[in-house]
């Protein structure tokens, strides 16, 4: 969704990045294209609320971070040019603004609304109240553009590596996915599904999101015999990390299967490298040698992101190039 048409951007390019989880939003601000150390600001998303009440919580967020850039910086009023993007958690319709999130316990009662616009509203309104800081208005024409989080950590991933063929994934609730070339994401051709993404994909006659991520993790332990009562993933990485041969069966099992998923896509796409990151990815120390065992042939550096969010950010920024 994009603000005014044809503007000319002011000196200084402020883009407001914002991460929005189903549990927390997290911001951060770029300044021409470099993520700055402050400010940095994080709320509960409140994503069970309704359409009004989250769009109003959201706007705050925005114009905290805004505000907390225009106090800090020092940059005159006048040669800032805002920029709102975002990673919003699919389904979402990124082009549109979109939301199609149903039945997933967040974001629900923004089915089918134009968050895009909603926001953009809002933040209209706010800036026309009585004692609103000038700078309001500016931020209330900013253009806006929205991506799903493991599309712009690929996207921040190729800044790093511009002139190289990336597949990156994110593993934590669900798998997430991307196929870069050179800065730019695939799909539909050398061996990328149609969506560009993996999670709808089947693997052994089971869709891929619900094997890679905290389910598929504890479903594979509960397979092998190796959960205790009231154990998550962290207590598997724990256990295996203290040499307990069960939750290292877990985690050998897990690199094994999906290193055979990724095969084939791996082998026709032919990435430089296998980019992880996510709360599962912390532990590839546990995981990665059976991955890189199943790979085979196919042979790539797999790396491990720890700062994702960081990622997210600059992909956020991307958007608007």
């Amino acid at each position: 969704m994009s603000g005014t048409p044809g503007k000319t951007p002011a000196g200084t390019v402020v883009t407001l990045a914002i991460d929005a989880g189903g549990t927390f939003m997290k911001g951060g601000v770029l300044e021409n294209g470099i993520l700055l150390p402050e400010p940095y600001l994080e709320q509960p998303s409140r994503s069970e609320a309704d359409a009004e009440s989250f769009t109003a919580h959201f706007a705050g967020l925005i114009i905290r971070l805004a505000g907390a850039y225009m106090k800090g910086s020092g940059t005159p009023e006048h040669d800032v040019t805002f920029r709102i993007g975002m990673a919003f958690p699919g389904p979402f319709d990124y082009e549109q603004g979109i939301s199609r999130i149903r039945g997933l316990g967040k974001y629900e009662q923004l089915y089918g609304l134009p968050v895009g616009e909603l926001l953009k509203k809002e933040l209209r309104r706010r800036a026309g109240l009585p004692g609103s800081a000038s700078w309001m208005q500016t931020l209330a024409d900013a253009d806006i553009a929205f991506g799903n989080d493991a599309v712009l950590f690929g996207m921040g991933a190729a800044k790093r590596y511009p002139g190289e063929r990336l597949l990156c994934l994110t593993l934590g609730t669900g798998l997430g996915s991307v196929f870069m070339d050179r800065g730019r994401t695939v799909s539909g051709s050398d061996g990328v599904p149609e969506s560009g993404m993996l999670y709808a994909e089947t693997f052994e006659g089971a869709p891929v999101d619900g094997q890679f991520g905290r389910r598929g993790v504890l479903a594979l332990a509960d397979a092998l015999q190796a959960r205790r009562q009231g154990d998550d993933v962290i207590d598997l990485a724990a256990a295996a990390v203290r040499g307990e041969s069960a939750a290292l069966r877990v985690w050998r099992a897990y690199g094994e299967r999906l290193g055979r998923m990724l095969r084939p896509y791996a082998a026709s796409f032919r990435p430089d490298r296998l980019i992880l990151g996510g709360q599962i990815a912390k532990s590839l120390p546990l995981f990665g040698a059976s991955l890189t065992d199943a790979l085979l042939p196919v042979r790539l550096p797999v790396l491990y992101e720890d700062d994702l969010l960081r990622l997210v950010f600059y992909g956020a920024d991307m958007l608007f190039d």
